[in-house]
């Protein structure tokens, strides 16, 4: 079973990671984890010792309280490992210790998708996603589709994204597409033979085939990343080695609505 860690906060962006997960575990077993971090700044804390433990007790509480009700309200179709963690911190330095001290296979968080991408870059570019010990899968829709798609380009290692996807998702009842990347500016979106993807193409479709994996579709898309972005969006996930800040992969990620699970 995918040892997974899912972080939720009472939002539309948790709920759709809920059921997104109950959706991936028809795929692949998980073996959810659940984990809430209640952020409190300096003026929020009172006193010492006793003082600070029955207060950090009390905010764990509410916490406690959120997180039930967002299970209660989603009952998800996937049941959890462990009694969800309640966690008085900082945020990314909580997470980040439970994915190093926990062993986890994958972790998971919703997106609340916006128009705007450079909320998602900075999401992409932060301390937990560029240091994270596991891969990550970002929710941004729950789209019920039984394909992936691996997104491939010039840049990227194939080798190292099926890999390391494969490492997730070696076990899954999946289709696997392979999607190669052009950037040009035009018009509208042009399917180029699959010969254009060159070695990187040819690489991944040999090691996923050595792996017992057939490839449904090669795809070579020559266009924008808002094009790109659109054609991926019926996709149950589209996998990615980790972008850099200005890469033509991290805006077309940005710009589609499919779940986007990170590599490398």
């Amino acid at each position: 079973m995918l040892k997974t860690l899912l972080y939720v906060e009472e939002d539309l962006a948790s709920s759709i990671a809920l059921r997104f997960c109950a959706y991936l575990h028809k795929f692949i077993a998980l073996s959810l984890f659940v984990v809430h971090v209640v952020q409190a700044d300096a003026k929020d804390k009172v006193g010492s010792g006793l003082v600070q433990r029955a207060w950090e007790d009390g905010v764990g509480s509410s916490g406690k309280r959120v997180v039930d009700r967002m299970l209660r309200t989603e009952n998800i179709d996937c049941p959890l490992a462990g009694r969800p963690k309640i966690i008085v911190g900082n945020r990314t330095e909580e997470i980040m210790y439970e994915l190093q001290t926990g062993a986890f296979d994958l972790y998971i968080e919703g997106y609340f998708n916006t128009a705007d991408p450079e909320r998602f870059y900075q999401l992409l570019s932060s301390p937990l996603y560029t240091t994270a010990p596991c891969p990550v899968l970002v929710v941004k829709n729950l789209s019920i589709s039984k394909k992936c798609a691996l997104l491939c380009a010039d840049s990227v290692d194939s080798k190292l994204l099926i890999k390391k996807s494969m490492d997730i998702l070696d076990e899954s009842t999946f289709g696997f597409d392979i999607i190669y990347f052009k950037f040009k500016e035009n018009e509208q979106l042009v399917t180029l033979k699959p010969e254009e993807g060159g070695k990187n193409l040819r690489e991944a479709k040999e090691m996923l085939s050595g792996l017992g994996k057939d490839v449904e579709h090669e795809v070579v898309l020559s266009g924008t990343p808002e094009q790109v972005g659109d054609y991926l969006k019926d996709y149950g996930l589209v996998i990615s080695t980790l972008p850099g800040r200005k890469s033509m992969r991290m805006a077309t990620l940005a710009n589609s609505l499919a779940s986007v699970l990170l590599v490398r």
